[in-house]
């Protein structure tokens, strides 16, 4: 890897007004993620901003090396493989908490937005277009 790769952040959004359980859950699921395993660039930050008149923003951020042109040929496949599994923990917590706590998140990766947890499951974009896609192409490097 080159030196100074860049960053980009996986970044999961409740979409609905946060309750005290859906806060507790996420406060909960923050600290049990961080001492689960070893991250690449640290564990999913926990982010609980004011919102305005809308009560509160509170998600959970991912941070992972970029692997968009020009620097994916610059990240060892050791370390992508590595943010793909942490990425795969993340969502899943995120589909736990949906799940238990009837609530949906936007899911934001590298500044756009690219898919829902809704009901304790992943939309396909998430499912098939971010980790079946990301598992293929490095399943593929690695024939």
């Amino acid at each position: 890897m080159r030196e100074h790769h860049p960053i980009d952040r996986l970044i999961a959004t409740v979409q609905a007004p946060v309750t005290a359980p859906v806060a507790d859950a996420m406060h909960a699921s923050s600290q049990r993620l961080a001492s689960h395993r070893q991250w690449v660039l640290g564990p999913p930050e926990l982010s609980d901003e004011p919102a305005g008149r809308e009560g509160r923003s509170l998600g959970l951020a991912l941070s992972v090396y970029t692997a968009r042109p020009p620097w994916g040929g610059d990240l060892d496949r050791t370390i992508d493989r590595a943010h793909l599994n942490e990425a795969k923990e993340l969502l899943g917590e995120i589909c736990r908490i949906s799940g238990e706590r009837q609530v949906s998140f936007a899911v934001d990766f590298a500044g756009e937005a690219i898919g829902w947890v809704e009901e304790g499951r992943m939309d396909e974009s998430l499912a098939i277009g971010l980790i079946g896609e990301w598992q293929r192409v490095l399943d593929g490097q690695e024939q």
